[in-house]
C-alpha cells in the first residue's frame, strides 16, 4: 500500500515537473522565435528609412539651382568666380557623397524635411509590410543624440530599450532617427500562426498529460477502495454471519424448540439476513459506481406499497433493550412515481439503518413522502444524537464517518451515505441533511420523476 502511494506521488511530480518543462521550453522557443521576428521586422524598416532619407534627398536635388558646383578647397587655391559650396571633407565614399548632396540642397535652402522623409517612409513601409506601425520620426542635427557606440554601427537596429529605435546618417552630423513605440502588433501578425499552433500543441500535451494523471488517480483509487473496502467488509459482515451460525447451532441442539422461540430466531436469522445482503449490494454497487455512472432502470412505483414493504421490515426486528417506533406519513395518501426500485430500496434501508443505530434507547423515526406535481420528496427524521456541521459538509464522502461513529461502540466504514448520494445522483436527484448535535438528524432526497399519478 505504502509503496504503492509512493509510486503515484512520484508519478505525480514527474507529471507536474513535466508540463513545467515543457512550457519552459516552450518559453524559450518563443522568446527566440519572437526575437528573430523582430530583428528581421527592424532590419527591414533600417532599409525603408534609407530608401525614404536618399527618395527625399533626390527629390529635393532635382528641385535644386543650376550652376552650382561643389568644389573642395585646399590651401592657396583661388575660389572659382561662380558660386560655389565649399567643403573640408574630401568624399571617398558613397555615404560622404550622400552628405555632400545634403550639403548642396542646404545650401540651396531647400533642406530635408522630416515631413518629407516621413511621407516616403509611410510609403515604403506598407509596400513591405502591408500597413503602417506606428512610430515617430524626427531629424537629429547634433551628434549628441546618438551614442558614439551607435554612430560607429550607423544604420543598425537598436535593441535594450523598451522603444525600438532605428536610425539613418545622411550629413554630417545629421541623422534620420525612427522609433517604433509598439511594433508587437507586427510581430503578432509574424508569428501568429507559429504561435497559435505552439498553443495547440502544449494544450494538447498538456491535455494527455492530465488525463493520464486523472486515470492513474481513478486507477489507483478504485484499487485502495476494493482493499479498503474488502478489509472493512470483512469486518463488518462477521457479526451478523456469526448470528446466523449461532441460530443454526441452536436449531442442531434443540431440534423441539417452542413455537414463539422458534420464530423468533428465524426472525432473527432473516433479520441478520438482509443484512448481509445489503452489505453485499453496497459492495456490488459501489464497485460498479467508481468506475461508472450507477445504470437507474425506471419503472412506476406506488410510492405508499412500496414505502410500507420497507418500513414494516424493520419494525417487525426485535431491538431489545431499545425501542423503536417508525411512523410513515404520505402526501398525497396514494401516489405513483418513477424510481429504480433495487437502488431506491437499497439507499432507503441503509437511511434506516443509520436512524436505528444513532438513537438511544426510546427511538421514534418519521417517514415523509410528498408530491407536488412532477416533484418526489422522501424524508427520513430521527430523534438520535445528531451531527456537528464539519460532520455535515463531509457525511456523504466515501470512507467519511461522524465523530460518533469515530469514538464511540457503533460500527461501520462510511459507505452507506455515499451510496445514497450517489443512488439519488444517479435518478438526477439530490440529498441533503439537517441535523444538530443532540437533536437528531434529518435526510431530504429531492428528485423529478417521469411518472405522476
Amino acid at each position: 500500500m505504502k509503496k504503492r502511494v509512493s509510486a503515484s506521488k512520484v508519478m505525480r511530480v514527474v507529471s507536474i515537473l513535466g508540463v513545467i518543462c515543457l512550457l519552459a521550453l516552450q518559453w524559450v522557443w518563443w522568446g527566440n522565435a519572437y526575437r528573430a521576428v523582430e530583428m528581421d521586422f527592424m532590419g527591414k524598416a533600417e532599409k525603408c528609412l534609407k530608401k525614404a532619407t536618399d527618395k527625399a534627398i533626390m527629390y529635393q536635388l532635382d528641385s535644386a539651382s543650376r550652376g552650382i558646383k561643389v568644389v573642395h578647397q585646399f590651401a592657396g587655391e583661388k575660389v572659382p568666380k561662380y558660386k560655389a559650396i565649399y567643403t573640408d571633407h574630401r568624399i571617398g565614399s558613397s555615404n560622404e557623397m550622400e552628405y555632400t548632396m545634403n550639403e548642396f540642397i542646404k545650401f540651396t535652402n531647400k533642406p530635408v524635411t522630416e515631413e518629407l522623409i516621413e511621407n516616403r517612409f509611410c510609403t515604403f513601409l506598407n509596400d513591405e509590410f502591408g500597413f503602417v506601425p506606428n512610430f515617430t520620426l524626427r531629424i537629429c542635427s547634433d551628434s549628441i543624440e546618438i551614442s558614439k557606440k551607435d554612430v560607429q554601427n550607423y544604420n543598425r537596429v537598436v535593441f535594450g530599450n523598451r522603444e525600438d529605435t532605428i536610425f539613418h546618417q545622411f550629413g554630417y552630423k545629421e541623422y534620420t532617427v525612427a522609433v517604433f513605440p509598439s511594433p508587437i502588433e507586427f510581430y503578432l501578425r509574424k508569428g501568429a500562426f507559429i504561435m497559435i499552433i505552439s498553443i495547440v500543441l502544449v494544450l494538447l500535451v498538456g491535455s494527455i498529460l492530465i488525463m493520464q494523471f486523472i486515470s492513474m488517480q481513478r486507477d489507483r483509487k478504485f484499487a485502495d477502495f476494493i482493499i479498503d473496502y474488502t478489509r472493512m467488509i470483512t469486518h463488518d459482515l462477521r457479526t451478523p454471519v456469526s448470528g446466523v451460525q449461532m441460530i443454526f447451532k441452536m436449531f442442531q441442539k434443540d431440534p423441539k424448540l417452542e413455537p414463539e422461540m422458534k420464530e423468533k430466531y428465524l426472525r432473527e436469522g432473516e433479520n441478520l439476513s438482509k443484512k448481509i445482503l445489503l452489505n453485499l449490494d453496497n459492495i456490488l454497487y459501489m464497485a460498479k459506481s467508481e468506475q461508472m455512472e450507477l445504470p437507474v432502470y425506471l419503472m412506476e412505483v406506488d410510492v405508499r406499497t412500496f414505502m410500507e414493504k420497507i418500513v414494516n421490515g424493520y419494525r417487525e426486528r426485535n431491538y431489545q433493550p431499545k425501542v423503536v417506533r417508525i411512523e410513515t406519513q404520505y402526501e398525497p395518501a396514494d401516489f405513483k412515481c418513477s424510481m429504480d426500485v433495487g437502488l431506491m430500496e437499497n439507499a432507503f434501508c441503509n437511511l434506516l439503518e443509520n436512524a436505528i443505530k444513532f438513537t438511544n434507547e426510546d427511538a421514534l423515526i418519521e417517514v415523509t413522502c410528498s408530491r407536488v406535481e412532477n416533484r418526489i420528496t422522501f424524508k427520513v427524521k430521527d430523534n438520535g444524537m445528531g451531527m456537528s456541521t464539519e460532520d455535515q459538509k463531509r457525511i456523504f464522502a466515501i470512507f467519511e464517518q461522524g465523530s460518533a461513529n469515530k469514538n464511540s461502540q457503533f460500527p461501520g466504514f462510511g459507505i452507506g451515505l455515499h451510496f445514497v448520494e450517489r443512488a439519488v445522483k444517479a435518478h438526477g436527484g439530490k440529498v441533503t441533511v439537517q441535523s444538530e448535535l443532540g437533536k437528531g438528524s434529518e435526510f431530504t432526497i429531492r428528485y423529478t420523476s417521469t411518472v405522476v399519478s
